[in-house]
Parts: structure tokens; C-alpha cells; sequence
């Protein structure tokens, strides 16, 4: 195989790597582990049997892929919001982190789908996606949170609290986006409607948020 040759068929497989990682997220985020095989994610890709264990070897080992590259990318944006915010106070980070974590809820609610479906059970999926995951989120915000705390700029309530309070308001509306059209006649995720969820939210926990 000639080089321009070889390096279109990597190109091709890469590509089919990420398809089916995509649509491993979304079925995994929408029926399941269990519900989804590898013959229905392969299906849901438009790839031909057999190329999740021709890339991945197992459904377990596409799983762990697909976690991971959620993984990645919530490093990577959280990671890029917080080395913009260097240079501000911490009650000024905290109010602006909220507001970008409810657009990251936007962007990715399998993220927080693929969480309440693994969330319910004990088992080496939720697991992995605390070690990996949540504990370094939940970590990270909870010193930003009692530096903010600590100068009178956030809730008096234990970060426990606070935690689950902010993930259920900043995910909720996106994870069930249908039933807002249904209910409202809105789309939470016009980029309008985003903005309006982040300051209402930024405004409900900071009540004095001069933003």
C-alpha cells in the first residue's frame, strides 16, 4: 500500500473510531449499558458488524473509550474556563463558573444523561466515572465554593447541598429538553434560552451577583 493510500485508510478509520464513540455516548447516555449491544450501536452508527471489536475489542473497552472521551472533553473546557478566570476573585470565578457549566449542560446533556443513567447503581461504570469524572469536578468547585463562602459571596449551606443543587438546575432543563417544548413551548437549547438559564440560575444562588 502506498503512503497517500495507507494514510486515507487511517483517515477513514479514525473516523469510524469517532463515529462510533459518538454513538456509543449517545446510546449509552439514552438506553443504557445493558440495552445497548454492540449490534444496535453499530446499527445506530451505519457501520458495517464487527468494527466495535475490530477498534474496541469489547463493549466494556468501548465504554471505558467513550467515558474517556467525555472525559477529555470536560477536562478540556473546564480546564480552559478556569485559566480564563485566573486573575479574578473567587466569589467572581464561582458566579462565573455556574454560568459556564449550564452551557456545558447545553452542549453535552449526554454527559449528564449517560450520569443519572449509571448513577443509580453501585457497580465499576459509576465507579470509574466518579474517579475519573466527578470527584475531580465536585473537588475542584468545592474550593472555589468556601473561598467564595468564606468572603460572604456564596450560600451558607454545606457544599454537599450546593453541589447537588446546582447539577440538578444546570442539567435538568437540557436532559429533558421534549417535555420543556412540550410544557413551555421553548427550546432550552437556543442559545438564547441558554443564557437566560444561566443568569437565572447565577442569580438564584447569588443573589447579590452584580452581573
Amino acid at each position: 500500500m502506498n503512503t497517500a493510500a495507507q494514510k486515507s485508510s487511517q483517515e477513514r478509520g479514525q473516523a469510524t473510531r469517532r463515529l462510533l464513540l459518538q454513538t456509543a455516548i449517545e446510546c449509552f447516555s439514552r438506553q443504557g449499558y445493558d440495552a445497548s449491544s454492540t449490534r444496535h450501536i453499530e446499527t445506530a452508527a451505519g457501520v458495517k458488524r464487527g468494527l466495535i471489536s475490530y477498534h474496541f475489542g469489547s463493549k466494556e473497552n468501548l465504554w471505558k473509550a467513550a467515558a474517556a472521551h467525555l472525559l477529555e472533553r470536560s477536562t478540556r473546557e473546564i480546564g480552559h474556563t478556569l485559566k480564563n478566570l485566573e486573575n479574578t476573585d473567587p466569589a467572581g470565578r464561582l458566579r462565573f463558573l455556574v454560568r459556564a457549566h449550564v452551557r456545558f449542560c447545553a452542549r453535552h446533556p449526554e454527559v449528564n444523561r449517560l450520569m443519572i443513567k449509571e448513577g443509580t447503581d453501585n457497580d465499576w461504570r459509576l465507579r470509574w466515572l466518579v474517579e475519573e469524572i466527578v470527584s475531580p469536578w465536585y473537588n475542584q468547585l468545592k474550593r472555589l465554593y468556601s473561598e467564595a463562602q468564606s468572603l460572604g459571596a456564596a450560600p451558607q449551606m454545606d457544599y454537599h447541598h450546593f453541589y447537588y443543587i446546582l447539577t440538578g438546575a444546570a442539567t435538568l432543563i437540557f436532559c429533558m429538553a421534549p417535555e420543556s417544548k412540550l410544557v413551555a413551548g421553548i427550546d432550552p437549547l437556543d442559545e438564547a434560552v441558554v443564557t437566560e438559564h444561566a443568569d437565572a440560575l447565577a442569580q438564584l444562588l447569588f443573589p447579590e451577583d452584580p452581573e
